[in-house]
């Protein structure tokens, strides 16, 4: 058989393995429904499950870190404010068998065209979340404390490795952040607010870095809290003192006012 006629033959085969593989099982992602009647609610999450995602709303505004979420470090769903819906808990095995069976099929399209994958595997078995966040909406929203202070980015130098610190509220683009999809809090210029080295100690300062999707650059709010997917710990105003220039650091949770954010 000719060569061309066999790399084609053996492209062939493979496409047919890859279109042969079964789904990942329907069983593997289970829905749950939650509803706040204004104030907030939770239920546990199991163990294996790896992201929610908010399958259908069916009351109020329901906008995620804001009036619903899920800490995967106290293993919750929550909503809050009055948003209701139907949620998916997606489960780690349903996304083996996803990245398994998408990197099957890549495999023989490649064999049929000819051409080399490997030097772009990485790229295509990323997880979804472990890259810079979708760009946010332009300008962001403040991020409140008490007395009229505001998180602010130091000196207004949007740069990676600014230090993040408590300011009185002026609406400048250094006191403007977004929530990403995954978690991250974003400044108008898309660096990520960041736990310098990703340090787990109390008192560790926030800065902000170049996103990267790592846990120390992900957030999640809770009960007007702000708490680290690194460790559980809260965005905290240092020491308690509103007063310009005072350090923002995560500290472990304790509800006190210094540890309360509106947005």
């Amino acid at each position: 058989m000719p060569l061309n006629s066999r790399a084609r033959a053996a492209g062939a085969a493979l496409l047919a393995t890859a279109v042969a593989l079964p789904p990942a099982p329907a069983a593997a992602n289970a829905t749950v429904e939650l509803r706040s009647s204004g104030g907030y609610q939770s239920v546990p999450l199991a163990s294996d499950v790896t992201e929610v995602e908010l399958a259908e709303q069916t009351q109020g505004a329901c906008r995620f870190n804001r009036t619903w979420g899920y800490d995967l470090t106290n293993r919750e769903l929550w909503v809050n404010g009055g948003c209701g819906g139907r949620f998916k808990l997606v489960k780690a095995e349903a996304e083996d068998s996803r990245n398994s069976n998408a990197a099957a099929a890549a495999v023989a399209v490649a064999a049929i065209a000819g051409i080399a994958i490997l030097a772009h595997k990485s790229n295509r078995d990323r997880p979804d979340n472990s890259g810079p966040p979708d760009p946010p909406p332009a300008y962001g929203q403040p991020i409140r404390s008490q007395r009229g202070m505001c998180l602010d980015v130091a000196d207004g130098r949007l740069r990676p490795g600014a230090v993040v610190q408590l300011y009185t509220c002026h609406g400048r683009e250094n006191q403007r952040f977004s929530w990403g999809r995954s978690g991250e809090i974003v400044t108008a210029n898309q660096l990520c607010l960041d736990i310098q080295n990703a340090n787990t100690n109390d008192g560790a300062r926030l800065i902000v870095w170049n996103c990267s999707g790592a846990r120390n650059q992900r957030w999640h709010a809770r009960g007007g809290t702000i708490v680290s997917h690194l460790n559980g710990k809260c965005m905290d105003v240092s020491e308690g003192q509103f007063r310009n220039g005072q350090p923002v650091v995560a500290w472990s949770c304790n509800g006190g006012p210094n540890q309360r954010w509106w947005w």
